[in-house]
């Protein structure tokens, strides 16, 4: 029953990132493609294209930083877990998870009061005028992302370890 709130949460997650970088990954490309024809062809250009392709870029980043975690696409060094023992290399892997929530809690903590501060000031973009703030939110977004997709290995991990010592099926199965 929990396993399967899990998976269809999971799945809802999983279906608006993804989402979110493909509009935005369209958008921006459109927006550039659009502003480079206006420019050369036409000799002008949209102002405010290049500062929404940028912060498009930003969200992407970070967004997008989930959705490769979430897939192990993130570059890794895997000398060390292929010379270990199965065993060896699921502590390993606990060790390397645990590391990066910490990373990703400090950060998304960090990040969260940079965009606070930024609020207060009420800063503003160059061009749209629009709140900076809204810029500097992808940190702490894509920091709680890439933190509960570090939450769910280190669980699956977890969960298989204990599987392997006692045999039984967990609710990441």
């Amino acid at each position: 029953m929990i396993g399967s709130v899990f998976a269809r949460l999971d799945r809802a997650l999983s279906l608006c990132e993804a989402g979110f970088v493909a509009v935005a990954m369209a958008a921006a490309s459109i927006l550039l493609f659009v502003n480079v024809v206006l420019r050369y062809v036409f000799l002008s250009a949209l102002s405010w294209a290049e500062e929404v392709t940028m912060y498009l870029i930003v969200w992407l980043v970070f967004v997008g930083g989930s959705v490769t975690l979430r897939m192990f696409g993130h570059i890794s060094i895997d000398l060390l877990p292929l010379a270990l023992p199965p065993a060896g290399e699921r502590r390993l892997k606990l060790f390397v998870s645990a590391a990066m929530l910490i990373f990703f809690a400090a950060f998304f903590y960090y990040s969260g009061l940079h965009t606070l501060r930024v609020m207060a000031t009420g800063q503003l973009t160059p061009v749209l005028e629009a709140p900076m703030w809204l810029t500097y939110l992808a940190m702490p977004v894509g920091s709680l992302l890439m933190g509960i997709r570090t939450a769910q290995i280190l669980y699956r991990t977890a969960s298989a370890a204990s599987d392997d010592a006692s045999g039984t099926k967990t609710l990441a199965d």
